[in-house]
């Protein structure tokens, strides 16, 4: 009892640390959307229940480590899914989860991609569970509305969706419509919603000018760091040797979305696939040498994946707050949601004709037509930042 007191513990120590560091890194452009809800690219359900959150003095840090605590003890999870090996297997496979490098890169970060896995975890624990999963196959039916609903990637589960539905005990239309109807709502909701649509339009885009090559490239540097390479191949040769066709085709289909649509953080989403092709070939948990080269690569990929930079914009809103500027705040240049977070006040683009309006003027890019003598330049903040004189 005393030591799953000290690993809950220390599970949640690493939660903290982890939501601490990337609360420090700042809030990124995706992670905005969420907490401000803004109605695009993912469906509603986790961002609608983050946006009630909105105004809460220590908003970001409760779901940074809310996020990171559903990763971390994840781990019960993957030491059920082995219950019947030996305890020096359990803490094999338990290592595998928490020092693959996605786990460690993405812990503390307020993606949708980090919830996702952490569904299909649990979807795979219920796979291992077959009793539990005939007693209680509305769990599945309820899971694969949240997954559809928490992010648009949910769908690349589909597979192990059908075969728990297959393996439940819920009658055949019963499980045609567990599994069709969420998809149909889906799609209902995103043909009513041209934001969701452009945002897909946008995001498949962005792969256009990316050759072939590069793709695959950035699709095997995602698969690697899924599973801190060690994972990532073991992982692999077990549902191919144990012809775990479901594994197989979410496998395929994780691959092939990544492939238009390449993203650091969906590295995330191949750990629990990779962790379930693992415990089908228990021989490769025991040996301790596998553990030791998971855990150095993890650490590796740790210090040589580069977090994303930080943005300006908490220390230009800390000192618009120092001067006592209110009011609209114009960026010049590219900007992202991070700045509307920060801010916390109206933001719009730099245009001439907004400046009598504005209060404050931030130049990411060159601005022009700043009077000197209506505008004092802000000193010390790490970007160009202009408020008004008087204001």
């Amino acid at each position: 009892m005393l030591a799953r007191i000290l690993s809950i513990i220390g599970l949640q120590g690493f939660a903290v640390l982890t939501a601490m560091l990337h609360q420090h890194l700042g809030v990124h452009t995706d992670e905005a959307k969420y907490l401000l809800n803004i109605p695009y690219p993912h469906p509603p359900l986790l961002r609608w229940i983050m946006g009630l959150s909105d105004g809460w003095q220590h908003q970001e840090l409760f779901w940074r480590i809310l996020f990171a605590s559903f990763i971390a003890h994840g781990v019960w999870l993957v030491a059920d899914m082995v219950r019947t090996f030996s305890r020096e297997q359990r803490l094999t496979i338990v290592g595998l989860w928490l020092f693959s490098g996605a786990l460690l890169l993405q812990s503390g970060t307020l993606m949708m991609s980090c919830i996702t896995a952490v569904q299909a975890l649990f979807l795979l624990w219920m796979l291992s569970r077959p009793k539990f999963l005939r007693k209680w196959s509305v769990i599945v039916a309820a899971l694969w509305i949240e997954m559809l609903f928490t992010a648009y990637q949910g769908i690349l589960f589909a597979p192990l969706v059908w075969i728990a539905l297959q393996r439940s005990d819920l009658g055949f239309w019963k499980r045609m419509f567990s599994f069709f109807t969420p998809i149909a709502l889906l799609l209902l909701y995103t043909l009513g919603n041209p934001l969701a649509i452009a945002a897909m339009g946008f995001v498949g885009s962005m792969q256009s000018g990316v050759s072939l090559e590069q793709s695959i490239l950035s699709v095997l540097k995602i698969w690697m760091i899924g599973g801190s390479i060690v994972l990532s191949v073991l992982g692999i040769f077990g549902m191919v040797r144990s012809r775990n066709i479901p594994l197989i085709l979410t496998t395929v289909l994780l691959t092939a979305y990544i492939l238009l649509s390449s993203r650091g953080y969906y590295a995330i989403l191949f750990t629990p696939v990779l962790i379930a092709g693992i415990t089908s070939q228990p021989k490769f948990l025991r040996s301790s040498s596998i553990l030791a080269a998971h855990i150095v690569a993890g650490i590796a990929l740790f210090f040589y994946v580069p977090f994303s930079t930080r943005s300006a914009a908490p220390t230009v809103a800390a000192a618009l707050e120092r001067v006592h500027s209110e009011g609209t705040v114009l960026i010049s240049g590219d900007f992202g949601h991070d700045w509307q977070y920060e801010l916390r006040r109206p933001v719009r683009r730099y245009k001439k004709e907004f400046l009598e309006d504005a209060s404050a003027v931030v130049c990411i890019a060159p601005c022009t037509e700043i009077d000197a003598r209506s505008w004092r330049q802000v000193p010390q903040v790490g970007a160009e930042v202009w408020v008004r004189t008087g204001r």
